[in-house]
């Protein structure tokens, strides 16, 4: 059975439309455990003050306790510009131009960021089903008691490259599911959730750079 026949057969099972013309994934090559690993850290680290800064939250304090995990980890070099942005709020006499809708919407990655952890392997768990948005306490817990990054570099235990092309594979198809029923102004068969899969769908594409996904703060799920 290849790969695409088994995302079907899955897809078939949980009540999910295919659509059997869709093509094989594109990929370049699945990136390495630790470009990986880095890119979950900081996206995820920045995702929560996006989420704090969309609440209505504390933003600065929220900054600097985030600033201070980024700093433990030695990421400070591997922010994006969206990024960069958001631990601004750390410094209140810096610009601060993110708006509480842009914040809302940089939240979102922190599902970007889940394949990626499962990917690596920090995340041990199956990722479930899309049907509803992550549970993120076990992963907030293992990420802010780690001493430094080489203690996550040792938890992570990195899935194989077919385990990777077949889930990105899964997810190409279940993002064409939900563009679909959006498109017919439906509720997306299989009961998924669509900007779980959205999301998800690009950080998968971003780790086998699909589609020209090189860009974190501009990859798009292409179905």
């Amino acid at each position: 059975m290849t790969r695409k026949e088994r995302s079907e057969a899955y897809l078939k099972e949980h009540g999910v439309r295919i659509n059997p013309h869709l093509p094989d994934i594109d990929t370049k090559g699945v990136k390495s455990a630790e470009e990986i690993l880095r890119r979950a850290v900081s996206a995820f680290l920045a995702s929560q003050i996006a989420a704090d800064l969309a609440a209505g939250n504390d933003v600065q304090e929220s900054a600097r306790f985030f600033t201070g995990l980024l700093v433990r980890f030695g990421l400070q070099n591997d922010l994006t510009t969206a990024e960069q942005r958001l631990f601004a709020y750390y410094d209140p006499e810096a610009p601060h131009t993110v708006s509480k809708e842009e914040a809302a919407d940089l939240s979102w990655r922190m599902e970007m960021c889940m394949p990626l952890f499962w990917a690596c392997g920090l995340l041990t768990d199956e990722l479930p089903y899309p049907d509803r948005p992550s549970d993120i306490g076990a992963l907030v817990r293992v990420i802010s008691a780690a001493e430094d990054f080489d203690v996550l570099r040792i938890l992570a235990k990195p899935r194989s490259e077919e385990e990777i092309l077949d889930r990105a594979d899964l997810l190409f198809r279940m993002d064409w599911a939900c563009v679909d029923a959006q498109l017919k102004q439906e509720k997306p068969s299989g009961w998924l959730y669509y900007d779980v899969v959205m999301e998800q769908h690009k950080g998968l594409n971003w780790i086998i750079g699909a589609v020209d996904a090189e860009d974190w703060d501009n990859v798009k799920p292409h179905t």
